[in-house]
């Protein structure tokens, strides 16, 4: 499914897409989009619709050893379908076949998809080439997560996730309210009474899905969501996250492309703002339900389109930890070793990556404090090496000398380079300046309910330890505006049907219909 060969001394690897349920390759671009695509300049240089039909993207090989740029770059070239292709040709009829698919059917459909990831190593290995080649973060990362691809796919999860956020009998046929129906005031001057029971039933809706580049994760969370809720669904993956398709492309294909869910399934890639395709996309009534994961411009972007199309929103949120008097007293290195795994979540690309750690106890404290942690920072820098970006290097450059300037440093590696930092600050810190890529802000209060002006809507998650002070705290951190009030260390964990950002997203991606 994945083809490649070198045109001028330039690797030119092409990509599929898969629209509704069939797989989609782009044909070879002409030499002069290529050389245009190389010449670009910018992490993901993406080109298109190229007038052979495909999206170019360019993006700069990084050294696998050194984790250095190699001075070279690598072309993708994805397939550019026409936007009325990726919509469904009869909605009705695609709705009313999804609607009568059991959720028996579906979830041994996830099962098998899982299986499929689990035998199709050529395709993981092929994925995870292509994800690594370009990335700034060792292949141990993305070997992880491409190793627990397959355990997503995990039927009684999601069975149990539609459970508890649906029901599952009410995603298969209707089901009695269990009210009594009152007559409105006409029928009641009418004399008229029914005595027919009122009858609930999620239906499926048509999803459009435009996912985010800071995780790989994002994607295939969509695609759960609608399968979940047997959605007609285009499923749109970020430039760093296009070669996943390869992976999920070719579990489909092996599994059963005649499945209902496949043949409503299509994972696709379009240069994000591609009036061609997005004006078709996103007008009002082309899809019943968008999710959209990313920026706040991209939010903007696309909520001012599509008038009243439902849409769920994944923004841009940071998280942060709490840690009490009683732990950091007793355990500052236990503390701090907890922390990281909460700070080093995508490395610190996801909303659920701990920027600031609250600390309850003096400066002197919290100055060892950000000792510890600077030095269990370093431990995962070694077992975990990754480089900054060069935006990176002269983002934390210009902090160290401007807005943090005051702070006490603790630094991993020499500058600009530096694998990791620890800052212990005293005032106020916008985190929207924060650059992630393992930069730790360490703020000390006498008590920590004094942080909770530190909280809003745009938190997504704070870990708090000792559990004492967490079952002390979480309501009035919940009551600030975020979603997550998790155990020190445990903010990347999640269970089926756990919320995210607040919702409960199955809701929002069916339609409930009184019959």
């Amino acid at each position: 499914m994945l083809d490649a060969r070198t045109v001028a001394g330039t690797q030119i690897v092409r990509l599929p897409a898969v629209v509704r349920g069939e797989v989609v390759m782009p044909p070879w671009p002409g030499v002069a989009d290529i050389r245009r695509a190389v010449a670009e300049r910018g992490p993901h240089r993406v080109r298109g619709p190229a007038g052979d039909g495909c999206h170019l993207i360019g993006r700069p090989v990084v050294d696998r050893d050194t984790l250095r740029l190699t001075g070279e770059t690598q072309v993708l070239v994805l397939p550019a379908p026409e936007a009325p292709s990726l919509l469904e040709p009869d909605p009705a009829g695609a709705l009313l076949e999804l609607a009568r698919t059991p959720v028996a059917e579906v979830l041994a459909f996830v099962d098998a998809i899982g299986e499929a990831l689990r035998s199709g190593s050529r395709a993981s290995r092929e994925a995870g080439a292509l994800l690594a080649a370009t990335s700034l973060v060792t292949d141990r990362a993305h070997h992880a997560f491409l190793s627990q691809l397959p355990s997503l796919f995990d039927g009684a999860a999601v069975g149990r996730m539609i459970e508890s956020e649906l029901g599952a009998a009410s995603l298969d046929a209707w089901r009695e309210a269990g009210e009594t129906p009152v007559p409105g005031m006409t029928a009641r001057l009418a004399g008229l009474h029914c005595e027919t029971p009122p009858a609930l039933r999620a239906l499926p809706t048509r999803q459009l899905h435009l996912t985010s580049g800071n995780a790989p994760v994002v994607p295939v969370v969509s695609l759960l969501w609608a399968w979940a809720t047997k959605g007609a669904c285009v499923v749109k993956p970020a430039a760093e996250a296009a070669a996943l398709v390869v992976a999920l492309g070719t579990a489909l294909r092996d599994t059963d492309p005649a499945h209902p869910l496949a043949r409503h399934t299509t994972l696709a890639y379009w240069r994000g703002g591609d009036r061609g395709v997005e004006t078709t996309l996103l007008a009002d009534g082309a899809f019943d339900r968008r999710v959209v994961w990313g920026s706040a411009e991209t939010i903007r972007s696309v909520t001012a389109r599509g008038g009243g199309t439902d849409t769920v929103v994944m923004g841009p949120r940071f998280s942060l930890s709490m840690i009490g008097s009683a732990l950091i007293r007793t355990d500052p290195e236990g503390a701090a070793r907890r922390a990281a795994v909460d700070s080093l979540i995508a490395n610190q690309a996801a909303c659920t990556s701990s920027l600031l750690h609250v600390v309850e106890c003096d400066a002197a404290t919290a100055d060892d404090y950000a000792r510890a942690l600077a030095r269990v920072l370093a431990e995962w820098d070694a077992a975990l090496p990754h480089r900054p970006s060069r935006r990176v290097q002269g983002h934390l450059v210009r902090l160290r000398r401007g807005l943090l300037g005051t702070g006490r440093w603790h630094v991993n590696g020499d500058w600009p380079e530096v694998s990791s930092a620890v800052v212990r600050v005293d005032g106020a810190f916008d985190l929207a300046h924060h650059p992630g890529s393992r930069l730790v802000l360490v703020h000390a209060v006498d008590d920590l309910r004094r942080a909770l002006p530190l909280l809003g809507p745009a938190v997504s998650t704070v870990g708090v330890a000792p559990e004492e002070t967490r079952l002390a705290l979480r309501d009035a951190v919940a009551a600030c505006g975020v979603d997550s009030v998790v155990p020190l260390g445990a903010a990347e964990q999640g269970y089926a049907g756990r919320p995210h950002d607040g919702m409960r997203v199955l809701n929002r991606l069916v339609r409930w219909v009184n019959g």
